[in-house]
């Protein structure tokens, strides 16, 4: 499967605007500022269920490598809360397209523990179904680490399913069929 950009726009949910981080970090001194806000959002209890190549890195500096994997790799939205412009979290879209297949888009979402319980994620993934759907047919997929049981209900209620032939011991593959 070829990786492509995800074909889904910035969008708006009633309490949250997600803009591309590429939008959002045009000069150096913008970045630094966006860098330590989400510094405080990238803590170990939000970054706990993840697999170690979405950890943050080694070095003087693991905050920007860690943005700077995730934009090379996918299209990475930071999720602002409205109308304050704080960052709330971030949604990562990895999209791929198999030769003449409906592009299939890997979801993953994480939000400041200050967020956490208030409805945000499941607001978040319910705007970007919204906005995914408008952009074309789509397979959303969201893995989810077993111990993580509060985020497979937050998929749960924006309505995708687990499916039991793409999951594992470790981790459940949910899907969101957007055809």
């Amino acid at each position: 499967m070829a990786a492509i950009a995800a074909p889904v726009p910035e969008f708006d949910t009633p309490r949250l605007s997600l803009r591309r981080w590429r939008s959002l970090a045009p000069d150096a001194g913008r970045r630094a500022a966006l860098e330590a806000e989400l510094g405080a959002v990238l803590t170990p209890r939000v970054l706990a269920h993840l697999p170690v190549s979405l950890q943050l890195g080694p070095g003087p500096d693991p905050i920007a490598g860690w943005i700077d994997d995730r934009v090379a790799e996918s299209d990475l939205f930071v999720a602002l809360t409205r109308p304050e412009g704080r960052i709330a979290g971030v949604l990562i879209l990895a999209a791929f397209r198999a030769d003449g297949g409906v592009p299939e888009i890997h979801i993953g979402y994480l939000l400041a523990e200050a967020h956490w319980g208030k409805g945000l994620a499941t607001e978040l993934l319910t705007g970007l179904i919204g906005a995914a759907g408008a952009a074309g047919p789509l397979l959303l997929l969201g893995g989810v680490d077993r111990a993580n049981s509060a985020s497979a209900r937050v998929l749960e209620k924006a309505g995708f399913r687990r499916d039991p032939d793409l999951s594992d011991g470790a981790a459940d593959l949910f899907v969101r069929d957007l055809r």
